[in-house]
């Protein structure tokens, strides 16, 4: 086999096989997601593991948001699996929200300085939350 077509049947492997991936998450997916880039303050009220993070008040942005999740970036890095009880500013139209989530995926974006976080909302069955405000504001955009 000619050394040019091996890497034309890996490369178009890898394409193939990362849409499949992607299809498969975003089959996943609750909620449609909606690409939102805003500005945001990310004060954590509790999550057991994250013990050095309790009370400190983030700065970030969404990247995009859905009824049941966000995708947001900070110069923190977040452990996967993490529960957090959060409240989330959205400084452009200034709305707080008291959200539990838990963190599925987090990134190194390549300057190495900020990180891309994943998060699925969830509900508490123990603590009153502003899940079904977060779900209207975003479930119809």
């Amino acid at each position: 086999m000619l050394p040019g077509a091996v890497h034309f049947r890996r490369s178009f492997r890898a394409k193939f096989q990362g849409s499949c991936m992607e299809d498969q998450v975003e089959n996943r997916r609750q909620s449609p997601r909606i690409s939102l880039k805003e500005a945001l303050n990310l004060k954590i009220v509790f999550s057991s593991e994250n013990p050095n993070l309790l009370g400190k008040t983030l700065c970030g942005s969404t990247i995009d948001v859905s009824a049941s999740g966000l995708r947001i970036e900070l110069n923190q890095q977040i452990k996967i699996d993490s529960v957090l009880d959060v409240w989330v500013t959205l400084k452009e139209n200034d709305k707080k929200y008291f959200l539990t989530g838990n963190v599925r995926w987090c990134r190194t974006l390549e300057t190495g300085e900020y990180f891309q976080i994943g998060v699925v909302l969830r509900e508490r069955s123990d603590t009153v939350t502003d899940l079904d405000s977060w779900q209207d504001a975003f479930k119809n955009r």
